[in-house]
C-alpha cells in the first residue's frame, strides 16, 4: 500500500516488525528517524535483519553519541562541529564522546560515512576543514557530505549560497578523497519526497 505514515497510526511492536520484514524480499535494512541508537528494540531488530534475513544493516543517521549495537554493518554520523566550544553552543553538549565513538566505530570495522551542516559564519569553512582533517587522520577514504543549512523559522542563521557550499567542499577535498555536497532551498527541501526517489516512502504495514 503506497501511503505516507499518518499521525495517530499505532506503532508495530518488535515481533510485528519482524513478521512484516520476514514477508519482504529485503537486501538492506536502514534504521532512520530521530536518533536510532536510543531505540530499545534496535539491537534485536538489527540481529534479526542481519542474521535471519541476511540483510545489510545500516543506521541511516546518528549524532554518534551512542555506540551502535552489534549486527550493524554501517552507520552515517553527523559531526556537528570539531571545535568543542562551538559544539557545546550548537547542541548543548561536548563533542568528546562523538569524536571518540567515531574512532571506535571505525576500529570495529563498521562502515562509516560522515556529514556536517554548513552554516555561514558559524559552522563555516574553517570548521568544515577541521572536521575534514579529523576524518582524514582516521582514513581519508571515509565519505563526507556537506549539507547546506536550510533556514527554519526562529533560527538566527541564513542559508548558504551554492558557491559557499562548493568552496567548503573544495576545502574538505584537500584532506578527503570522497566529498559530496548539497545546497537546497527550503522549497526544494520540502519537496524532496516528490523529486528524489531516495526520499519516497512506501507503507508496507
Amino acid at each position: 500500500m503506497n501511503a505516507p505514515y499518518e499521525p495517530g497510526t499505532p506503532f508495530l511492536d518488535v515481533e510485528q516488525v519482524k513478521e512484516v520484514l520476514g514477508r519482504l524480499d529485503v537486501e538492506r535494512v536502514h534504521f532512520l528517524g530521530g536518533e536510532p541508537t536510543t531505540t530499545p528494540n534496535l539491537p534485536e531488530l538489527a540481529r534479526f535483519a542481519h542474521n535471519e534475513l541476511n540483510a545489510y544493516t545500516k543506521i541511516g543517521h546518528s549524532n554518534g553519541s551512542i555506540m551502535p549495537p552489534r549486527y550493524i554493518d554501517a552507520i552515517s554520523i553527523s559531526i556537528k562541529a570539531y571545535t568543542d566550544s562551538i559544539h557545546v553552543d550548537y547542541t548543548g553538549v561536548s563533542n568528546e564522546k562523538v569524536l571518540n565513538n567515531f574512532v571506535r566505530i571505525y576500529d570495529l570495522g563498521i562502515k562509516l560515512d560522515a556529514s556536517s551542516v554548513f552554516i555561514p559564519e558559524y559552522i563555516d569553512c574553517e570548521e568544515i576543514e577541521k572536521i575534514a582533517k579529523f576524518i582524514a587522520n582516521i582514513d581519508h577514504r571515509i565519505p563526507y557530505r556537506i549539507i547546506g543549512y536550510v533556514p527554519v523559522p526562529g533560527a538566527p542563521w541564513r542559508g548558504p549560497t551554492q558557491e559557499e557550499v562548493e568552496f567548503a567542499a573544495q576545502t574538505a577535498r584537500k584532506h578527503l578523497s570522497n566529498v559530496t555536497f548539497s545546497c537546497l532551498s527550503p522549497d526544494e527541501f520540502l519537496n524532496l519526497r516528490n523529486t528524489d526517489p531516495l526520499y519516497k516512502s512506501i507503507r508496507v504495514a
